[in-house]
């Protein structure tokens, strides 16, 4: 085993190891969570929609009244139930658009390397 010192960097590399290998796995990992936590996002505003969509259909209560508070209140609840089904990937609108899009990722990134 030798040890590398280069000038672009004051920490040694071991001799076969590369940093850009390193760099690039990161990189990956990154846009990969990157990429996991967008389709989370997409998912969870979907279903916001949706839920706002099947509220509008139900008759108000006419007997208790709705006040500006109360449509707020179910507003912020319906996100944290959104986002809290997102996370815990209980459609799984998130997992199929991920491996979709990674798919597609790979694919575009091997076209690349092989030109």
């Amino acid at each position: 085993m030798s040890i590398e010192i280069t000038s672009y960097s004051s920490q040694p590399t071991v001799a076969g190891t590369s940093k850009t290998s390193k760099s690039t796995k990161s990189s990956t990992s990154s846009e990969d969570n990157k990429l996991k936590q967008a389709c989370k996002d997409f998912e969870s505003i979907f279903m916001g929609y949706m839920l706002k969509s099947m509220r509008k259909t139900v008759e108000k209560n006419e007997l208790m009244g709705t006040s500006q508070q109360e449509e707020m209140f179910q507003d912020m609840m319906d996100d944290e139930i959104c986002k809290s089904a997102a996370e815990t990937n209980s459609i799984g609108i998130a997992d199929v658009m991920y491996k979709q899009l990674s798919n597609e990722i790979t694919r575009q990134n091997q076209r690349g390397e092989d030109r």
